[in-house]
């Protein structure tokens, strides 16, 4: 899809939900984006994903990546990363994953890495594997095929605290919210992984 028409086309046929991968046409071998997608245990509160996106944001500040958020429209929320585009896929998922065993080795309790609904109880998903090559993550400003016809919204962080769930946004707020959208990220702030993994391994 290149413009609004398409959209329209691809609406008159029946998608609601549309999902990005982390790549642009013209640069399929070099990502732009870094997407952790923060899943929880259906029974944790949601301040708990909150906190939690936090710590990674700060996390990632470490190694001098400026981080935005989203809600997801569905359970949780994600940290993503706008990048420059000089590494393969292969590298940023390489990373996205070392990030996220690193906050599981530090608080096992907290968090968990690993797909399984069994582990995950009572935890929280650090989804890394966004980051993969042929992987897709819900785009912004998509509706979900969810009851209620919750919207994924890109928000400020100062906006967290605020919130009582991943799907808070109906299609009418998320009009309203589109009118103030998050500054886009310029090319002075855009992170490089071979950058940030060096800091990581330094640490």
């Amino acid at each position: 899809l290149t413009d609004a028409e398409g959209v329209v086309s691809a609406v008159q046929i029946g998608v609601v939900e549309f999902h990005l991968t982390g790549v642009h046409r013209d640069r399929p071998d070099r990502p732009d984006r870094l997407v952790f997608d923060l899943d929880p245990d259906e029974a944790l509160p949601f301040a708990k994903v909150t906190a939690a996106a936090i710590t990674l944001r700060d996390l990632l500040a470490e190694f001098g990546m400026p981080t935005g958020v989203m809600v997801t429209g569905g359970k949780g929320l994600h940290v993503v990363a706008h990048l420059a585009r000089r590494s393969p896929p292969a590298d940023v998922a390489a990373f996205a994953r070392r990030v996220a065993v690193a906050m599981v080795e530090q608080e096992p309790t907290r968090f968990v890495a690993a797909m399984s609904k069994e582990k995950r109880h009572g935890r929280i998903l650090i989804d890394w594997q966004r980051n993969q090559r042929t992987a897709t993550a819900v785009a912004p400003w998509t509706v979900r095929a969810r009851p209620g016809a919750p919207v994924a919204v890109p928000l400020d962080w100062d906006d967290l605290p605020r919130l009582q769930s991943a799907a808070d946004f109906g299609m009418a707020a998320a009009q309203e919210r589109a009118q103030t959208p998050p500054d886009k990220p310029k090319a002075g702030t855009l992170s490089a992984i071979s950058t940030a993994m060096e800091r990581f391994l330094a640490r």
